[in-house]
């Protein structure tokens, strides 16, 4: 025998899909937060890296300026 559908049944349904939805939403505003925070992480990593290049390019040149004075190259004599 098939159920009566009421309008309490109908609110009752609807109530759980938006509790269910407002939990959703609250997750991917969480989610997006930590996005977020990963990406600037991700950032700084890419700035310091950067930098360190940086300063690797330096001290190669400035030991590339040594070994020419002190002639220590590689070249056979």
């Amino acid at each position: 025998m098939p159920e009566t559908v009421s309008n309490e049944l109908i609110y009752e349904v609807l109530k759980q899909l938006q509790a269910g939805q407002t939990e959703i939403k609250a997750d991917i505003r969480e989610m997006k937060a930590r996005i977020t925070s990963v990406d600037t992480r991700l950032g700084l990593v890419h700035t310091d890296m950067a930098l360190l290049s940086e300063r690797m390019d330096r001290l190669e040149n400035r030991v590339e300026r040594i070994e020419i004075r002190l002639n220590l190259n590689d070249t056979p004599h």
